[in-house]
Parts: C-alpha cells; structure tokens; sequence
C-alpha cells in the first residue's frame, strides 16, 4: 500500500470514529463525460446519476447513460473515491454490463433491471465467484443519499412506565427486521420474538396469560423512539393511548471502505455513556490502524482482473446484556489474510464509566478464578458435545467472559471450522457471593 493511500485510509478512519459526514468523492464526474463515450449523432440519451450501495454497505455515486440499447458510464466508491466504468447492453431495461478499471481492464460485471430511477442487481468478480447486490436510485445531487443503513436496521431501547398501576419494563432489540422483547410486568418476565414489516409504522400484539397486554397493541414509530405507545379499547369501546418512554438506548454506527483490492467494514454499538464510547472507539481504532500497517506490506498492483476485493476485514460487536447500568459482549475482529478471528470479551459498568473484570461482581472473600477454573472443566465433561468437535473443545479454555440474561458466559475462540461453543452458569448458582446485587437486581429477579 502506497502512502496517500494509507493517509487516506486513516483519515477516513478518525472521521468514522469523530462521527463526521459521508465523504464524499473528491474528483466530481460530470454528465458530460458520459455524453463522450456515445457517438455524436446518438439520440434519445438519457443520462442520470444514481447513488446506493454495493453489498448493501459500500455507498457509491453512479453517473450512467442510456439510449435504450447501449449503456454506458462509471461509479465512484465514496469512501476511497476510486473509480470504475461500465459499458454493454440495455435490453428492455435489463443491462448487462461489464465493469472496468481506470486501465480499462476488466474487473467485474454488473446485472440488473434499470428503469430510469432504480437500479436493483447484482455486482460480479470477474470469476463471478463472489456475488453482491446492488441498490441505486435517482438522486438530484450525489449529497442528497447517506448510506449509514445500521442505525436504523440495529438497535435495542429500553422503555419504562406503568399500565394499569402495574410497573412495566420493555427492552426491545432490533435486529433487521426482527424484533426481540424482554417484558417485565410487575418483576413477571416474558420473552417473545416477533417479525416486524419494515414500515415507519410498527405494531404489535403481545398475549401473555394474565398480562397487561391482552387486546392491547404496542405502536412503535421507529423515527421517534423516545418512546412506544400502548394502544387499547377501553370498556365504553374508546381508544386510549398510553406512552413508555425511553430510559436507556443503544444504536449501532457503520463504518466502510473500500477500494480497488481492499474493504473494510466495522460496525460498533453507541451508548449514551461517553466513556464507553470511547473505550470502544479505542478498541477498533487501534484494530483497525494494525490492519493497515499490516495492509501496507501487500504489494500494490492493479494489473489482473482477479485483484478485485481479494483483501477484506470485519470487525463488529454483539451485545449479550444490555442494561441502564451494564452492557456486556464480545468485540470480532478478522481479515481475510489470518486464519484466526480476534475476540475481545467485555464487561462494563456504565455507572462508574469502566471496564470491569468477573471477580469485580463478587465480594472480596469469593476466588471467582479459582472456582471457575474448577467448574468450566467439570461442565465441559457433563456436556454431551458432538463427536465431531468433541476433541476441538479439549483443547478449548473457554476464557472469554460475558453477562447473559440467563448466567455468566464463558465461550471458546472461533473456529472457522467448529465456530465458537458456550458454558452457562447461571446468577442463583453464584449469588451468595455477589459483591453488589443492586448491579444485577433485575436479572436475580430480587
């Protein structure tokens, strides 16, 4: 990797983690230019510019040119402001395309339906062993699309308020377009996973026996989340409306990059904690500055149609506990040049704004080391693994610690091959020695 392309790599990276704009790109193609590549006397040229996402992450600005049979124009990726062309068929707004670098080479293929306004398709390699989507649509300006998708297909919420004098709590985790809740009615906890439409506009019904929410819907505006509405007929058959608001929130922000060989994503979640974001901007900061370094002793040739995207590397976060007080999970980072997948496990206290480690939940006279190093090993020889991994987990410490709802998780390293296995050892096992059950009242149920 040369060096603007590193100091465009970290420069890219601290406005990710300083949650600046889109950038955009820097070279503006203009019309005009796709006017040049058809014959002079072409007519009925329709000429557009589209914005959107490849892989649904990576947001390029697309200039592109059409008379009804011949296509052609180029696409810049926003975020390294490398540039491709494109040429071939329009067939009834289906094109066949061919995507080529600045040298002109070949470096993919592009299929899809195009009718003026969106263009929904797939982009190849020029193997066409890796396939992605892609989604564009008409745009005025290229200024106008923002392509952070996470924060509104990722996010979990937690609503306090009281329905008929009963205390009630809601957590809600959105992952796409699942929705998970976590209701807690008067210290009753019930648990229900439900498929939303993908819609502004949610609603919900919830049949627990004996609940609040019989013949009651929950209406969630996903553009004004500060709080939900219980929805209900009262006995003289009127609406009434009756509103949770939001006490704690936990939102997810993406990051991409991408260029000729390489791309990068990175997803973490974003609490209203300063010191923790912090502490995970820290985390993938520094993660993602290793991979550069490491990315800069790659040699840098843009020469055959196979160096499309061979580099790539993840990193993401998934939250096992998320509270007013406490968010717990495991930070995965990997590339595509290590076999191994990095993991981070954390635990932390969002009220004294720190990281904690296992034995900080218990009280001073409790060794939580030495009894789960006594207790893993006795679980993994009661568990009846599969024969198949049954030799992977031997050799396997289970040293990466998290808070579940459920108990205290302590997981293997990912395998490419076996993935990752848990341990579970549940509060009321441990609780005596709890230092702090204020820290976890709602999980003890006390």
């Amino acid at each position: 990797m040369d060096k603007l392309r590193l100091k465009i790599y970290i420069f890219i990276i601290s406005a990710f983690l300083g949650k600046a704009d889109a950038i955009h790109a820097q070279f503006i193609h203009s019309k005009a230019e796709v006017r040049g590549m058809f014959p002079s006397n072409t007519r009925d040229l329709w000429i557009n510019q589209l914005c959107g996402t490849i892989d649904n992450k990576h947001v390029v600005d697309m200039t592109i040119g059409t008379d009804g049979r011949q296509c052609k124009g180029f696409y810049t990726l926003r975020s390294s402001n490398t540039t491709f062309y494109f040429e071939g068929q329009d067939i009834e707004q289906h094109l066949k395309l061919v995507e080529l670098n600045q040298d002109f080479r070949m470096t993919g293929f592009i299929f899809g339906k195009y009718d003026g306004e969106i263009l929904e398709g797939q982009w190849m390699n020029s193997d066409k062993q890796m396939v992605l989507p892609m989604h564009l649509k008409l745009v005025k300006t290229f200024s106008e699309y923002s392509g952070d998708q996470c924060k509104t297909s990722h996010w979990q919420k937690i609503f306090r308020g009281k329905i008929n004098d009963r205390h009630i709590k809601i957590q809600i985790i959105k992952d796409q377009l699942n929705f998970t809740w976590l209701v807690e009615e008067d210290r009753i906890k019930f648990k229900d996973l439900l498929p939303g439409k993908g819609t502004r506009i949610e609603s919900f019904q919830l049949n627990y026996k004996n609940s609040v929410f019989n013949k009651k819907w929950i209406v969630v505006d996903t553009a004004a989340l500060d709080k939900i509405d219980i929805v209900y007929l009262d006995e003289n058959g009127y609406e009434v409306t009756t509103g949770l608001k939001e006490e704690a929130s936990l939102k997810f922000e993406c990051y991409e990059y991408a260029d000729y060989r390489s791309r990068l994503e990175c997803i973490r979640p974003v609490s209203a904690n300063k010191k923790f974001n912090v502490w995970m901007e820290n985390t993938l900061k520094d993660w993602m500055q290793h991979r550069l370094k490491e990315m800069e002793t790659f040699e840098n040739h843009d020469a055959g149609t196979r160096e499309r995207w061979v580099i790539s590397a993840n990193g993401w976060v998934e939250v096992d506990l998320f509270m007013e007080n406490m968010i717990s999970g495991t930070v995965y980072m990997q590339d595509s040049w290590h076999n191994d997948t990095k993991k981070i496990s954390f635990i932390y206290d969002l009220n004294a704004g720190k990281e904690m480690v296992l034995q900080d939940i218990f009280d001073n006279k409790f060794n939580s080391r030495e009894y789960f190093r006594l207790v893993i090993p006795a679980r993994k020889k009661e568990i009846q693994w599969n024969p198949e991994i049954k030799k992977w987990i031997d050799g396997q410490e289970f040293n990466y610690i998290t808070l579940k709802e459920e108990g205290i998780c302590f997981r293997t390293s990912f395998s490419t091959i076996y993935g990752e296995k848990e341990i579970l050892i549940p509060y009321e096992q441990v609780e005596l020695n709890l230092k702090n059950k204020n820290l976890l009242k709602d999980l003890l149920g006390k």
